[in-house]
């Protein structure tokens, strides 16, 4: 019986040990608004597709195979070219194993806002899985590898591994993001924040 309340208290101490080591931790890790600062900060260093012309810009992560960043692709149709926007579209190919064929065929086009609309205005949704539809290229060319991998590096340099992530300078000079395709109302009020 004593055997089993030391067993007992060692399990209890370890995982109050485990809980502060958590804690401490999630303590450490970096707030959204400085992880969005990180990223703009470098965001030079990322390939993109402009939409729209205007001088408050909008970056957005996507896959050309993700269903969620089509979601949104389709809730900012109305906002194109409005309020002195541009959505600056960065590919990067990593859900399925056709997403880096797309975002190279995209990137490769004569006209990339072209190959992008073609992506997105053809996205389909199969038994065999949510696409872009876009063919994917057959050979990636080496500056479109070195590009698609500079954006992959970017958004997970910052420990970020979801598509669709938007990001952008608010009005206060501060980075500001969020993840995910949110209602087209909230997007709207969203994006009345941008610099």
């Amino acid at each position: 019986m004593l055997k089993q309340s030391r067993n007992l208290l060692s399990l209890i101490l370890l995982l109050a040990g485990l809980a502060g080591a958590l804690s401490v931790q999630a303590e450490a890790l970096p707030k959204p608004r400085v992880i969005a600062n990180h990223l703009l900060d470098d965001i030079d260093q990322a390939t993109w597709i402009a939409e729209g012309k205007g001088n408050r810009i909008v970056y957005i992560f996507f896959d050309p195979n993700c269903p969620y960043c089509h979601k949104l692709y389709g809730h900012l149709r109305s906002m194109v070219g409005k309020d002195d926007l541009q959505f600056r579209w960065i590919p990067v190919g990593m859900l399925t194993s056709t997403s880096l064929g797309k975002a190279a065929a995209i990137l490769q086009s004569k006209n990339r806002l072209a190959a992008f609309y073609a992506n997105e205005n053809n996205f389909n949704f199969s038994d065999a899985g949510p696409g872009g539809g876009i063919k994917p290229v057959a050979v990636i060319e080496d500056k479109t590898k070195l590009d698609l991998a500079s954006n992959l590096s970017l958004l997970q340099g910052q420990n970020l591994y979801a598509v669709p992530l938007t990001v952008f300078r608010a009005k206060d000079g501060q980075g500001l993001m969020f993840e995910g395709s949110p209602p087209p109302k909230t997007l709207h009020e969203f994006l009345q924040y941008v610099k």
